[in-house]
């Protein structure tokens, strides 16, 4: 693929984020460690739906976003901070869902899915069983990226949705000069960022989880409707699922530079 313009350019990271319990609120960091796994201690707890044996995800259980992961506990709204590894764990977790679940470790789980349907507005459209990579709990891939170029367009076209970077979960944010979806041109490439190069795999297809209402963000299904229209060539993507290429650390404010 010949290099263009908006490929040249670099960008600077303006936020990294860790989410250290599956699809519960993460934290936004200064630093960010990459290794052969993607980002150290992100998504390394989840927590299993034992009805189903399938593993929690708020794109089908909505209160998981009410709850705050920490490395060793969750923070249960109006209620306790509970201990991953206390014997209670999963009576208070199942008392707070409404639902029995268990705790999990990535790594130690064995092999796990997920659900989700591809009609993210309609909670009542088809599930489809999605599973988890091996030895871990994200959705698919070990690091995800997102520009400021495109959502800051998507809020410009749409000012009446809340485009907030938090409904997206990126890992990486990077603020970059360039036209609004214009990352989806990296696939196959590799990127600098800070000390570890990151392989851009492909671009991030969306769930109903930028939908759902969480603290500070009320629910906005028309996203959906939005991120359609955004990018016809490729409806409802946004962001990019990376690789790793090369570990390293990653810190706000360093460089960004399409290889």
């Amino acid at each position: 693929m010949g290099e263009t313009e908006a490929d040249s350019k670099a960008g600077v990271v303006s936020g990294l984020y860790r989410y250290p319990v599956k699809s519960l609120q993460g934290q936004a960091e200064h630093r960010l460690e990459i290794d052969e796994g993607g980002v150290v201690g992100d998504r390394m707890w989840g927590l299993v739906d034992v009805e189903s044996g399938r593993l929690a995800s708020a794109k089908r259980f909505s209160a998981l976003l009410g709850g705050v992961g920490h490395d060793d506990s969750i923070e249960i709204p109006g209620g306790p901070r509970v201990g991953l590894g206390d014997v209670d764990a999963a009576d208070l977790l199942s008392a707070w869902l409404g639902r029995k679940v268990r705790v999990v470790r990535a790594g130690e789980s064995g092999p796990l899915s997920y659900q989700m349907t591809f009609d993210p507005p309609n909670d009542d459209a088809e599930l489809f069983d999605i599973p988890a990579p091996e030895g871990s709990l994200v959705d698919l891939a070990p690091v995800h990226l997102v520009t400021t170029a495109t959502l800051d367009a998507c809020a410009a076209r749409w000012p009446q949705l809340n485009w907030d970077v938090r409904r997206f979960r990126p890992n990486v944010v990077v603020d970059i000069d360039v036209e609004p979806f214009a990352e989806n041109n990296w696939v196959g490439r590799d990127l600098d960022v800070g000390g570890a190069v990151l392989r851009v795999d492909q671009p991030t297809v969306r769930c109903a989880m930028p939908l759902r209402a969480q603290p500070g963000l009320t629910a906005q299904p028309k996203l959906f409707a939005a991120l359609n229209e955004a990018n016809p060539t490729m409806p409802n993507h946004l962001g990019l699922y990376l690789g790793v290429s090369h570990p390293g650390s990653i810190n706000v404010g360093d460089s960004v530079t399409v290889v």
